[in-house]
Formats: structure tokens, sequence, C-alpha cells
């Protein structure tokens, strides 16, 4: 008897014991795994259209994100990317032809424009359903797409999170014998500084401080162009005058007028390098040719409104949308799922620089890890500021914001007094408004 209580040496009740406490979960979770496995590589093939507002940078970006981790996971769904830019067709073309997309993907105005065609919808539900964890994005993020319904529904999930920097040529404050600029700086400091290193030697004129473009220096005080509300305009007013004034400030700083007003800075800061500073959003991936032929940067905390100190720009997210009409919600929610993934986060994070809107903390220790061409630049000044809530666009902000920027450039030219160039935009904005709901009618 008690010979057979014994198998090669080892009591049998022990192995009864290490079989319930040990081994049988771990052959149950692979047992479980591989019968997922079978079961997803059972289901009838599924393609789902992506019609994208945000282009992503190249084809391998595209893959990263959606192509290969779907194969892995979901290989049974097929993502067919439908680009809006460079001649590419239109959200009405396609609902003209019958051919709505499952999937897209925006920025908030963006997707704001999406209920001009129904194309967008309460996500919550789909959440639920497919127990995507909303726990793990950054509260910020997912107020943001709320922010943009007046009932507060989820119109999108967001997979990527802009941020705001200030960088530098450290050269040219060598060049000077300026210290670099430091974090928690005011506007009124970056334009003190600014002035310091803007000078004209050997022919080359060498500009202080330049920021991308005047909405994007107003969006830390998310001063909304259209009332969401009344539908009217809304930049006749002090923050808008505090925004128009803050440019105009920095492009008066001696030797420091760009040769075009408002047009953005980006090759005279990172090609020809003659700007000592340049404000404005993630362009870590963008940077690699220019820093690999030298230039010497550095990265600093975006300047803040002294009233809003270690502040940025308003929640500015790229967010992915399943319509209302997709045929195929639960397989688009698969793709969301893995775009959202730890995993797919953390490879993006690292390999393109892009800033997630996940709470992991190792999204922004990692940020930029495997860019060869960001050794040794320290990037942690981007997360001492925080992002200002997002805002409720207005369906006409996109062209609103045009118009706003239009009469800025006469502001800045000198060709309007403030008052003038702010009245303007109000009349404009407005007559624009009221002729699209004319049409609408």
């Amino acid at each position: 008897m008690l010979k057979r209580m014994f198998m090669g040496g080892i009591p049998v009740f022990m192995v009864l014991g290490l079989t319930a406490c040990g081994s049988e979960p771990v052959v149950e979770k692979k047992a479980v795994s591989d019968a997922s496995k079978q079961q997803e590589s059972k289901q009838d093939p599924v393609t789902l259209k992506l019609y994208t507002y945000q282009n992503f940078t190249n084809e391998e970006m595209f893959n990263d994100y959606i192509v290969e981790p779907l194969k892995k996971k979901y290989p049974y769904i097929t993502v067919q990317l439908i680009r809006s830019q460079a001649g590419g067709m239109t959200i009405p073309d396609m609902l003209a032809a019958g051919d709505t997309p499952d999937l897209i993907n925006g920025w908030q105005a963006e997707i704001k424009t999406l209920e001009n065609y129904h194309l967008v919808g309460d996500m919550a539900p789909l959440v639920k359903q497919n127990n995507l964890d909303l726990g793990r994005f950054e509260p910020v993020a997912i107020d943001a797409v709320k922010a943009l319904s007046d009932k507060g529904e989820l119109y999108g999930i967001p997979y990527n999170q802009q941020f705001n920097a200030l960088y530098y040529n450290k050269d040219i404050f060598d060049k000077f014998g300026v210290p670099y600029p430091k974090d928690g700086m005011t506007w009124e400091e970056a334009i003190e500084l600014g002035k310091k290193v803007s000078h004209q030697e050997n022919g080359i004129q060498y500009r202080g401080l330049a920021y991308e473009h005047i909405s994007r220096l107003s969006s830390s005080l998310s001063p909304n162009i259209v009332d969401p509300k009344t539908q009217k305009a809304n930049v006749n007013n002090d923050a808008w005058r505090k925004v128009f004034q803050l440019g105009k400030d920095i492009i008066s700083i001696p030797n420091n007028m760009p040769p075009k007003v408002d047009a953005g800075d980006t090759d005279a800061f990172w090609k020809t390098k003659t700007i000592a500073m340049y404000a404005t959003i993630n362009m870590l991936e963008s940077t690699k040719d220019t820093m690999e032929k030298g230039l010497n940067l550095g990265v600093a905390q975006y300047p803040s409104y002294k009233e809003l100190p270690n502040t940025y720009g308003y929640l500015d997210a790229h967010f992915i949308v399943v319509t209302p009409q997709s045929k195929n919600k639960d397989a688009a929610m698969k793709v969301v799922e893995v775009m959202t993934s730890d995993e797919v986060q953390l490879k993006i994070a690292r390999k393109y620089g892009k800033t997630s809107p996940l709470k992991n903390p190792e999204m922004k220790k990692q940020l930029a890890a495997d860019m060869t061409h960001m050794k040794g630049i320290d990037l942690q000044p981007i997360f001492k500021s925080k992002p200002a809530a997002g805002m409720n666009f207005s369906k006409y902000y996109v062209e609103s914001r045009k118009k706003l920027m239009s009469e800025y450039l006469n502001f800045a030219n000198g060709s309007a007094d403030m008052n003038t160039a702010l009245r303007n935009a109000e009349e404009a904005i407005n007559k624009y408004i009221s002729t699209e709901q004319a049409k609408e009618k």
C-alpha cells in the first residue's frame, strides 16, 4: 500500500498538492491562450477602413501602431488606410460613394466636424462591451474628448498626446556667452532672454525667440474662437488681446522679425540654425537629419503665462473613432485595443518620441529611448508642464481660426490696430457661420 502512495520517489499527496497549487493554473492559462488563438484564427476575415486626418508619418509607423499588433493578436482583421491629404479622398467623397469608414482618426477639431456627417456617437457602450479600461488613461485626455459633446459623450479614444517644448540651439547661446534657457520661464522672461541672443553677425541675423503660430501661443489660455453654445465669434475679448500682444512682443524684439509673420520657423531653427529658441510642439521624430548634421540641441520647459505657471496648451491629442455606421464595431474596437495597449504605446514612445495618453510612468521615462539622435538630451523638462483642459470646439472652428489668424497678420504687420483687427475677425467669423448655417437649413 505504502509503495503505491509514491510515484518516482515523490508522495502522491505532494504531486496532487503541486498540481492544485502550482502546475495546473499554468497549464490552464496556456490552454486558454492557445484556445483563444485558435478561436481568433477561425474567425472570418474582416477588412476595416480607417480614414485618417492625422496621417501616420510613414508606413512603418502605421505597421507599428496597427498592422503588426493585429497580426499577432487578431490575424483575421485587416485595416485599409484611406488618407485625407495629398489628393486623397474626402469624407463627403466616401459618403457619396456609399463607403462609410469603420474608423477615423484626428485631433479634436477634426473629430468635431464629424458631427456634420453623423459619424460620431457615444462609444461608452462599446468600451464597456469590449472591456477597454479607461482607468489606464490620463483623465485630462478622456475629459478632452468628452468636452466635444454637449452631453459629455465619448466620441473617441486617445492614442497620442501632444506636448509643447522650448527647443534651443546651444551653439548660439555659447556664441554670445548667454546662459541657456531655464525651466519654468514666463513668456516675459523668455522675451528678455531672446533679446540677449538676437544679433546680426557676419551678415547672419540670429533671432532670439520664435513661436510656431499665434494659435499655439493662445492655447494655454484655452480661449475658444467660437462659443459652442451661441455659435458666435468669441474673439473680441481680453484673452485674445493678450495673445495678440504676446505675438507682437516676440517679433518686435530687435533683430527678431521673421521673414514671414506667423508662418512657423521650423526650417530657420532646424536647418539654417539661425534661431536661438523655438517654442512649438513635439518635433522629436523630424529632427534626425539636422541633428546628425550638427545641431547642438537643448530642450527646456515651454514658457507659460505668469497667471498659469507650468501650463502649456490645451490638451491636444489624436483620437481614434469607431463610426456608428460600422458593421464591424467589435473588430474596430480590437484595433482601438491594440493601438492603446501598453506594449504598442511604449514602442511608439521609444521609437518615435510620441507621448502617450496612458498613465503608465514608463511612457515618460522611456520617451525617445530608441531614437539614437536624441541620446544624451534631457527630455524630462517637457513633463514639468501640464496641459490645460480640452475645449468644446465648434464645428466651425477650423475655418474660423483661419479668419482670426488673417487678422492677426494685419495687426502684426502694422496695417491694423488690435481693436480693429479683432473687430474685423469677429465680423468675418460671424458672417462665415451665418452663411454655413443657411446652407444647413
